[in-house]
Order: structure tokens, then sequence, then C-alpha cells
């Protein structure tokens, strides 16, 4: 049996070769060609999923190792009968870790606390349910959601949700966790664009960890460089691999779509479809293997003199380090379109690992009485710090009379080197 999957899906060797040949490839550049003789596909959402690419093919099986679904064309596939699996919810607590990373980050930039701010929520679903979790239990934040699709088809833990409409006048921060929807009442393409925006609180923060084309990114640099905005994190961009320069340069965080790729995020995706090849192909699946440990596996923190955002900021940082990814994202800049696509999937290709915040055990010294309450809701592992060792008291010496007390420690004589003078 002949497989395809994309390069960039951790563990892909390792569970797609229990299936038959795996060979790895660029899912962006996928074509017809390539698919000659393959048996099963298994993509991420940089390769369209279309009747141009599969029509007359031998696929039997496609796997989508991801949440989003926007590259599928489902009822394309669904007359060519090809079976497709996705991924949902795979890389959520990834997503919403870096969102708690960017918060964090933009708050010490900006000076401040976020307890008690506003947190305006736009798709509840997986992410946005973590990331609503997170910030009321760790950073003590007032949460307001807007979820159109949740609210209209009756879910009680909706009735509250707001519109877009309201929630952009009351909220501090904005973080869009919604699906790209072309067409129809619960279209997401645009939906921070338009007259609409002006209704932003002046001085909001935007996320932006969802997909490029919900935001306008022309006018959020705009709103940015005007003071609208003080500060923006953005992840997806508009015309991926390709970015705008001014908005990669004004945007206080900017990063090469990498939200959702912690290590377990990514491996979440590529053995939810192994499984679902296995339950299609009837085999079992195998053991997976092991997970590597942490960058920093263990943190110790003395918290005297420090809040606990404070805290919260060291902890987070080891784990997630939002900045070093932005550092590296803006030094990979160029001005020639085609290096500039080329690199921004290199950085994808080549991202350093990152492991979720439960990989990481935070050692306190001296903690607040609520720190470890937040640390705990955030999902890291949290423990006390050894006491420091105190030095060790001079040994007394034993004799022959008994037992002495330990010379007193001799102090250096200030006397110069050198000849003593007599």
């Amino acid at each position: 049996m002949n497989i395809l999957y994309d390069r960039n899906m951790v563990l892909g060797e390792a569970l797609f070769s229990r299936l038959g040949k795996a060979k790895a490839i660029d899912g962006r550049k996928l074509t017809k060609r390539d698919l000659k003789g393959c048996d099963l596909l298994f993509v991420r959402s940089t390769c369209r999923l279309n009747r141009e690419l599969l029509e007359g093919t031998n696929v039997r099986f496609v796997g989508s190792g991801v949440a989003g679904t926007d590259h599928i064309d489902f009822e394309a596939l669904r007359a060519l009968g090809i079976p497709v699996e996705t991924a949902p919810g795979c890389n959520a607590e990834s997503v919403a870790d870096f969102v708690m990373a960017a918060l964090l980050m933009i708050g010490e930039r900006q000076g401040r606390s976020w307890e008690g701010a506003t947190l305006g929520i736009v798709g509840v679903g997986h992410v946005g349910s973590i990331v609503k979790r997170f910030a009321e239990q760790a950073l003590g934040m007032r949460v307001l959601c807007c979820d159109p699709p949740r609210k209209d088809n009756g879910d009680w833990q909706a009735r509250d949700f707001l519109s877009l409409e309201e929630l952009l006048p009351q909220a501090d921060v904005i973080t869009f966790h919604t699906p790209l929807i072309e067409e129809g009442p619960y279209r997401t393409r645009g939906l921070f664009s338009g007259p609409l925006v002006r209704k932003t609180k002046p001085g909001a923060v935007l996320l932006n960890f969802a997909r490029g084309p919900i935001c306008d990114d022309a006018l959020v640099a705009t709103m940015l460089g005007a003071g609208l905005l003080s500060d923006a994190a953005i992840d997806c961009w508009e015309g991926e691999p390709d970015y705008p320069a001014e908005l990669a340069a004004l945007a206080a965080l900017a990063t090469p779509h990498i939200a959702g790729h912690a290590f377990e995020g990514r491996a979440n995706g590529t053995v939810a479809v192994y499984r679902a090849a296995c339950a299609f192909l009837g085999v079992e699946p195998g053991e997976l293997p092991d997970f590597p440990a942490a960058p920093v596996p263990e943190l110790t923190v003395d918290c005297a003199d420090k809040t606990d955002e404070q805290v919260l900021r060291l902890a987070v940082r080891a784990a997630c380090d939002i900045e070093g990814d932005t550092a590296r994202f803006r030094a990979a800049y160029a001005s020639d379109e085609a290096t500039r696509r080329a690199n921004f999937d290199a950085l994808r290709k080549t991202y350093p690992l990152r492991r979720l915040f439960p990989a990481t055990r935070v050692l306190l010294a001296h903690p607040s009485p609520t720190i470890t309450d937040k640390l705990t809701a955030l999902g890291f592992a949290v423990g006390k710090a050894k006491p420091a060792r105190k030095a060790a008291a001079p040994k007394a010496t034993a004799t022959k009379k008994g037992t002495r007390k330990a010379p007193a420690k001799r102090t250096p004589s200030r006397r110069p080197k050198g000849k003593t003078q007599e």
C-alpha cells in the first residue's frame, strides 16, 4: 500500500509506515501527478483537497491532521467516493497556551495587569472554550463571548452571548477563534473589517490566531498606526504564506501560523487520522511513540516580591517562547515575495520543540495564597521548591582529652604580599 503524508506531520513516519510504504511530501506543492499509485493521503491545511487534485486518482482515503476544514471541498470528495477524516480540537490547547503567552507578554509590554479587564472571545468552540477558562481562572479577566451559530442553534450555554457589534465596544482584548466560512449567514471572511470596526473600544488589543482572512490586515495595520488599537498579536495572515510587512512590523507579536504547533497539537492531529485510517482498513492501531521531554521540564520560581502575573509570565515564557518565535519570524523577512513565502513555510517546518503547559513542572518558593491555583488552572504541574541549604556549622574535633571546639575561621592577613620588613 502506497502512502503519502505531509512532511510537517509529527509522528508521520512512525505511524503511517505501519500501514504501508510511506513517503513524506510538501503538501503545499502536491499535484495530481504526485498521487499516481497513492492509496492513502495524509495532509495538513496547506493542501487544497478538491476535485481538481483527486479526480482520476487511486486515492481511497484522505486524512487531514488539523482542526480547520476550509481547505477541504467535502462535496467534491463525497461525489468522488473518497472518505475524508479530520482532527477537530486536536490543537485547541496549544492555541490557548499561545493566547495566554501573548496576553502576558503584551501586559508586560504595556505595564498593566489583566485582572478585571474584559476579554472578548469571538468563536467559542474547542479553542475559545479553553481560552475562556484560562482567562477567568488564571488571569482574573471578565469574559464576553460571541458565537452566533451556537446562540441561534439554541445552545443554553450561549444564551448570554453577544453579537460582535455589542462585544467590540466593551472588550479590552478581542481574540478570534472561528473557522473560515466563505459564504452564508455565518460568514467569517472579513469579519473584522468595514464600518463595524469603528465600534472597537479605543486602545483595545487584537489577537488573530484563527484564520488570516477573518481580519483585514491592512485595516488592522492602519488602526495600530493611528493608535485605535494599542497592540496586536497576529499568527494568521490573509495571504499566507505571504504576509504584509507593515502589519508584521507594527504588531507586538507576529508569528508564522504556529499557535497550534505545540508537539501535542500536531501529534494529536496525526494520531487522529492514523486511527481513522486503521478503522477504514480494519486493522488495530499500535502503541504510540513516547513524546519528547519539554525544553524546560522543571522551573523553580521564588515568588517573593513578585505579583501573580509576574510568576505566571515566568512559567509561561519558559514553556512557550512567543517572543522568540516573533524574533525568528521578523529575522526571516525578505523583500522578495518568493523568498518571503519560502521562509514562512521553512519556519513552520523547523519550528522548535514546544510542549503544552502540563509538560513543565513549576516549583514555587514563598508562593502567594492564589498562585498555585492559577498555575494549575493553566495546566502546569506545581510543587514546592526545596528550601535552600544552610551553611554547615564548623565541626568539633575529637582529642584524647575530650572534645574541643573547632578553631575560629582565620581572617586573611591584609599585609601586602612580598618581602617582610624587619
